[in-house]
């Protein structure tokens, strides 16, 4: 019997025999047949005496037990159906209930059902309306169920439950409960009865990667879990790493997501990614990285054909304009606009160029200066240099870009970083060999504007390698998540052109900040159109009603959201938002480096990818000639160039810093 009636329960919900849901709906009506001792005949020992009460109590439930019988079919098959009607508005409410387990690649969230659930009261109220059926109470199938849910209700009402018949006020129904939890408001209206097991369920919400690189945005309230979601996220694509198929980026100005991530055991020496961990630290200020803002990889574009050497050389300019306009106080004018165009394409002709070779472009007389690289140039570039360039016209946006250029350069660590004639970090190289790359934009060193164009920059080469990635076969481009915390310290409105280039090409980002006000409002459309997947949580109700449409909710399910749960919605996946929830803690718990382990691997990002400051100052003393056809800092071809000579490990330079790993690195 139990089992009829719950097969057809399942097949009326669309279940399948075998479903984990299926198997569900066996146990709970095995529970209510026990619970209201359904088709059960009572174990009576006639020999025992008995008072005349207990023998009448014994009669009516032998009659009451004959009358589920005489009407067999009607009474199975209205269990059928009210068990059904229980349990609809759960699967109407939460679909993802009917998924079969989900192997395919993709971040699996375990979220409770109760926090997956939108409106808790409204589909508890559903459940009630049928329990007090009038049919069900006339045969007396549920009468125990019934007589439970009364007097809770009455209790949730303010009434006595003890005596609900002297209970005369409106109820207050589910939907109308003040509750301060789902947990709250299902134990109210259906603690004590068969029902309320069903909301202890967890689900496992998987985010599929293919809608991973449409990109993510992340809006989430300061203390509301940001970061841990970031991490709980990041562990997952850390196994995909692990498994050859994914490179990992992650962007953090604060530095504790960093650290929280470069500690992990996987990264010491003979753990499975000691050789493929990237770590770019500007608070290493002993050995700054080696990196050149227009060191963009020429050589390995010249063996492109003409067509992609072209379209590459167009993008590169583009970015460019995104990583310096942070030079300029606001949007770049058409005019500010031309001469970065000319000045950038012109720096891409210049062996070895820095970012003081940008500064010396910008001061007077600098047409002269480097006159014989802009023979180089041809067509309308050449003649604006011989023209235009040095004009009152483009006089005053010069002089603005010189100001915030020394403004920058103050900063001696940035200054240091960006001084090399030569990158050690080729981006589009690690990317397509399934690395995890931890930058950390260092914004209590680097400052607010030094944190901006140092984001910029690697934001332009991660856009720049992923355009790159078009002269190679599809499957040869590395699947590529890049996370960006605080994403508001680097965007501007490029930012639809960054993520519709990225998208083509296997790379899939994410964006997270803290409120709506960070984002001006065209940036706050871009990052709408362009993204799939949307969390929002522990924001203002301001932030939840802008949210709300671009989420398919209600503002009140945003809002909603307790700590470390978020609104989610997935373009394509999800018809409204459902509520995510994510663990604390899951990263933090994850085996450790020991201190010899972190000191070991410092070394190793030191002899990879950055050189000695003391390199810095031998290449920065004058020489005894120095030519006019380029800068200082030029070496002749085919020489090696001293600054990335390696500092001997005994010798202490003066003013030297101790930068061996401590704890907390």
């Amino acid at each position: 019997m139990i089992e009829t009636v719950a097969g057809d329960a399942a097949h009326r919900l669309g279940i399948p025999p075998g479903h984990v849901q299926a198997d569900l709906i066996r146990e709970l009506t095995e529970r209510l047949f026990d619970y209201e001792g359904l088709f059960h005949l009572p174990e009576v020992d006639w020999y025992q005496g008995r008072t005349i009460a207990e023998l009448w109590d014994i009669r009516e439930e032998l009659t009451r037990q004959r009358s589920f019988v005489v009407d067999f079919e009607a009474n199975r098959e209205l269990l059928q159906t009210a068990i059904t009607a229980v349990l609809e508005p759960i699967y109407t409410a939460c679909p993802a209930l009917f998924a079969e387990p989900d192997d395919s690649d993709g971040i699996n969230v375990p979220t409770s059902l109760l926090r997956s659930i939108g409106n808790i009261g409204e589909v508890t109220e559903a459940m009630l309306g049928v329990a007090f059926g009038e049919e069900l109470a006339e045969r007396g199938l549920l009468a125990r169920l019934s007589d439970r849910l009364e007097r809770n209700l009455v209790a949730a009402s303010g009434g006595n439950p003890a005596d609900p018949r002297s209970f005369t006020r409106a109820p207050r129904m589910p939907e109308q409960f003040d509750a301060k939890s789902p947990e709250q408001l299902v134990s109210t209206y259906l603690g004590g009865t068969p029902l309320l097991p069903l909301f202890d369920q967890t689900l496992d919400f998987t985010i599929h990667t293919k809608s991973r690189f449409e990109h993510q945005h992340i809006v989430a309230g300061s203390g509301h879990g940001k970061t841990q979601t970031l991490q709980y996220l990041i562990a997952g694509d850390l196994n995909a790493v692990i498994e050859g198929n994914r490179t990992v980026i992650v962007l953090d100005s604060q530095g504790d997501l960093i650290r929280t991530i470069a500690n992990l055991k996987m990264f010491a020496p003979g753990e499975p990614l000691h050789d493929r961990v990237v770590i770019i630290d500007p608070s290493d200020v002993e050995w700054p990285v080696s990196l050149n803002l227009f060191d963009v990889g020429m050589e390995r574009l010249a063996g492109y054909a003409p067509l992609e050497r072209e379209r590459l050389t167009n993008s590169i300019l583009e970015l460019y304009d995104f990583v310096l306009g942070t030079l300029l106080s606001a949007e770049m004018t058409q005019k500010q606009n031309v001469i970065f165009r000319y000045v950038t394409r012109l720096m891409l002709h210049i062996p070895d160029a820095t970012i003081h070779t940008l500064r010396e472009l910008m001061e007077p007389g600098s047409e002269k200066k480097f006159a014989p690289h802009i023979t180089k140039l041809t067509g309308t570039a050449r003649h604006f240099f011989e023209s235009e360039f040095a004009g009152k016209e483009f006089e005053q946006t010069k002089k603005q870009v010189l100001r915030r250029l020394w403004g920058i350069l103050e900063n001696q660590t940035f200054e240091r970083m960006f001084s090399h004639p030569r990158s050690k970090l080729d981006l589009f190289a690690e990317m397509n060999a399934c690395k995890v790359i931890l930058i950390n934009t260092a914004k209590d060193l680097l400052k607010e504007q030094g944190t901006e164009i140092f984001g910029r920059f690697f934001i332009a080469l991660i856009a720049q390698a992923a355009q790159e990635r078009a002269t190679l076969p599809a499957h040869k481009r590395t699947p590529t998540i890049v996370y960006i915390d605080e994403a508001q310290d680097y965007f501007d409105r490029n930012i639809g052109l960054i993520l519709a280039q990225a998208r083509k090409y296997n790379v899939g980002m994410v964006l997270a900040h803290q409120y709506l006000g960070q984002l001006e409002p065209k940036l706050q459309e871009a990052f709408a159109a362009n993204t799939a997947i949307k969390f929002a949580g522990g924001v203002s109700a301001k932030d939840a009603r802008a949210l709300a449409p671009m989420l398919y909710c209600q503002p009140e399910l945003i809002e909603a959201q307790p700590k470390g749960s978020f609104a989610a919605h997935v373009r394509g996946q999800t018809k409204s938002a459902v509520p995510l929830s994510f663990p604390f803690g899951h990263m933090e718990v994850l085996p450790r480096m020991e201190k010899a382990e972190r000191a070991s691997l410092r070394q190793t990002m030191r002899k990879r990818y950055a050189v000695h400051f003391s390199e810095l100052e031998k290449a920065d003393e004058p020489v005894e000639s120095e030519g006019t056809e380029a800068s200082a800092t030029m070496q002749p071809e085919g020489q090696p160039d001293s600054r990335t000579a390696t500092q001997p490990s005994d010798q202490k330079p003066p003013g030297h810093i101790n930068t061996d790993a401590g704890e907390g690195w």
